[in-house]
């Protein structure tokens, strides 16, 4: 089913009906309500043949994860497998997504450090298709759709192979802490970490901007919750009080993040290259590319299309870039502050955080 579903996602459109199926895959895989997956997809296969119908069904199953196929009991019993045809099946695709000639990039990304800039420039640059490792959709535009930012971003077995036989390569951008599970999943599936961080006060500035971006115009917000896990009011509420609600909410997090990555690091369970928003993005982005290219094995000439993508800042809004600058975070509250930093405190013995909080 996995290669039907993709054989038919890649159809090029043909005369007559055929010509629908990639338009209906786009959009059936946004849908996230039982009751309208199930109506969209009766009537998309009630026009097609009967012999088709199966294929066009394990292509619809594959593009959203809420879907299954209405049948009676004994129709799906035709189609059932035991647990012995599975596990070859498991086997056969991990195999498969194992040994694929393709390029797979982790950009683990603390928020607000330039990751979606950077990850669309490594997708225009090299080729490679954007993916969500942390649930089974065709992308990260798709879960959001379907409202599941406020899952972890943990990478996941399943999404892990699906995109792994893409042929093509990707970039997953997710807010990702390192395990030694993690860790082993990642080799397993041959996947590249790159790891951004950038200085935490400045980080939740800017991150309030990009949210007073899309909140602070309306009467209530309650309908942003499953993007940003916010109070309704948030935009109405003043600096000091938007910014103690980011800080008391998501320092121990970031700070977490960058510690299990360092942690991993010195295990030997992974060899991330980290890129600092500071140091490595807005000082040497010539240079970034190169680090880069390195990382990944490329040859050098990528470097120089990676190069032109960094430098490239058309479409500013859909790259999620800001006022692109550091020392943003300068003029923070004293009482939002002294909550990074009694956070940070906890974690003195752990790793040297000055990356973090400013030398």
């Amino acid at each position: 089913m996995t290669q039907a579903a993709r054989t038919v996602a890649n159809e090029q459109p043909e005369p007559g009906t055929n010509a629908e199926i990639p338009a209906f895959l786009e959009k059936f895989t946004t849908l996230a309500t039982t009751s309208v997956i199930q109506s969209e997809a009766h009537a998309f296969l009630s026009r097609f043949p009967a012999q088709r119908r199966l294929e066009l069904a394990s292509a619809l199953s594959w593009s959203n994860p809420f879907y299954l196929p209405e049948m009676p009991s004994e129709n799906a019993h035709q189609l059932a497998i035991g647990t012995a045809q599975l596990a070859e099946l498991i086997m056969r695709a991990k195999l498969t997504a194992h040994h694929a000639p393709q390029r797979n990039v982790l950009l683990a990304c603390a928020p607000k450090s330039a990751s979606t800039f950077i990850a669309g420039a490594l997708q225009a640059a090299l080729g490679l298709r954007s993916a969500a490792l942390f649930a089974s959709t065709t992308g990260p535009h798709a879960l959001s759709m379907m409202g599941g930012n406020l899952r972890e971003q943990e990478p996941e077995e399943l999404a892990l192979i699906r995109n792994g036989l893409n042929g093509v390569g990707y970039v997953a951008q997710h807010h990702s802490r390192c395990t030694p599970y993690l860790a082993m999943l990642l080799k397993t599936y041959n996947v590249r970490p790159i790891v951004t961080i950038r200085n935490l006060f400045d980080t939740f500035v800017s991150l309030d901007d990009m949210i007073m971006g899309y909140r602070s115009d309306r009467l209530t917000d309650a309908g942003f919750y499953f993007s940003d896990g916010l109070p309704a009011n948030y935009g109405r509420l003043d600096r000091e009080d938007r910014l103690t609600i980011l800080v008391q909410r998501n320092t121990a997090w970031f700070i977490q993040f960058y510690v299990s990555w360092k942690k991993c690091e010195r295990a030997g369970l992974t060899a991330p290259l980290w890129v600092s928003y500071e140091k490595d993005f807005l000082a040497d982005k010539s240079g970034l590319a190169q680090r880069v290219i390195r990382h990944l094995g490329l040859e050098t000439e990528a470097a120089e299309k990676l190069v032109a993508a960094f430098e490239d800042k058309s479409g500013g809004a859909a790259k999620r870039l800001n006022k692109g600058v550091a020392g943003r975070g300068r003029d923070v509250p004293e009482s939002v502050r002294a909550i990074v930093e009694r956070t940070a405190h906890y974690y003195r013995d752990e790793e040297d955080l000055s990356p973090l909080l400013g030398d």
